[in-house]
């Protein structure tokens, strides 16, 4: 089950547990004066959870404390809930909601086993979309109506081991964007709400994915090792026009547009590891949000474009965390 897009996950435990000793005892002395000056916040491990001079403005908010393993938020309900993927069994991925207002957390499908990755709800919140184990394939992605109360499930071809991953509804359309792990490498690829009329969008060399969609349905952003390391690119929501947005030796993978179109964030290793930056729509502007010694990863902007989402590891526990980010 394990691939590209979650090994990372539970990286780096034996040496947080080696540092965390030295970390505590650097933190406790530091813990009371920045909660005086952020009495939201939560604080764990360091102060340097997000980074000096950042576009970065007011409290950050942790929103979960489980510290169970993490990714794909999306917020939903413009913005009232957000939801996610957690290990919260041994041998189960769930997908997790949280209401913002009540603080009330609700398993979905608590009672099937299959493992469910990489949620995505339409714009007018009649779809909901979803990678799932258990078929003939890998990971299969199952698309569910919840106006007519009907579900269609998309088989990728390529036989047991063929994945599809993060799928994303095109705002205005009527099809799924997803990533496609089989034949002909991992590419990018499309089907109708039926989960019919499969179609590819890319068909380059090497890894394409991470695909995100603009608010106005005319552009995809997407990771690509096309060029020889995972960079940023933007492409018309056919696959035309394809346009490189960033150019690093480390990976720059996970992009997610603001509601506006004009930034884009995403994770990058680009300084030792991964934490979470910002650029505007041209690939100019890089800015940096986050700086800890953990991992810093999956941002989702919230509805509203002014907040930025993010899991972050903190002394090996994984929970989500929310920022506001200058306009």
């Amino acid at each position: 089950m394990t691939s590209y897009f979650d090994a990372t996950a539970v990286r780096g435990r034996k040496r947080m547990q080696n540092e965390k000793q030295k970390r505590e005892s650097q933190t406790d002395g530091r813990r009371s004066r920045l909660q005086m000056r952020c009495p939201l916040a939560i604080v764990v491990g360091s102060c340097l959870i997000l980074a000096p001079g950042a576009a970065y403005s007011g409290d950050v908010r942790q929103l979960t404390q489980t510290g169970r393993v993490k990714f794909a938020p999306v917020f939903v309900r413009d913005g009232q809930e957000i939801a996610w993927c957690e290990h919260d069994q041994p041998n189960r991925v769930s997908i997790v909601r949280l209401d913002l207002q009540t603080g009330k957390t609700t398993t979905m499908f608590p009672d099937d086993s299959s493992h469910r990755f990489d949620p995505a709800f339409s714009s007018d919140g009649r779809y909901f979309c979803f990678g799932r184990s258990g078929g003939s394939r890998q990971l299969s992605l199952v698309i569910v109506d919840l106006k007519a109360n009907t579900k269609a499930v998309f088989e990728p071809p390529g036989g047991l081991r063929a994945t599809i991953r993060t799928p994303r509804f095109i705002p205005r359309g009527d099809r799924v964007l997803f990533t496609i792990n089989g034949t002909g490498g991992q590419q990018i690829a499309s089907v109708d709400l039926k989960a019919q009329d499969y179609r590819k969008v890319t068909e380059s060399s090497g890894i394409n994915g991470w695909p995100d969609v603009s608010r106005n349905g005319k552009q995809i952003v997407f990771s690509s090792s096309r060029g020889g390391t995972l960079d940023l690119y933007l492409m018309k929501i056919d696959g035309s026009g394809v346009r490189r947005l960033t150019d690093h030796r480390l990976r720059d993978v996970r992009p997610a547009f603001s509601p506006d179109g004009s930034r884009i964030a995403f994770t990058s290793a680009r300084d030792g590891n991964d934490e979470i930056y910002l650029i505007t729509g041209d690939g100019s502007g890089l800015t940096r949000l986050t700086k800890h010694a953990e991992r810093d990863d999956y941002p989702v902007w919230h509805p509203d474009g002014r907040q930025v989402a993010w899991i972050a590891e903190r002394n090996g526990r994984f929970d989500l965390y929310l920022m506001p980010v200058e306009e």
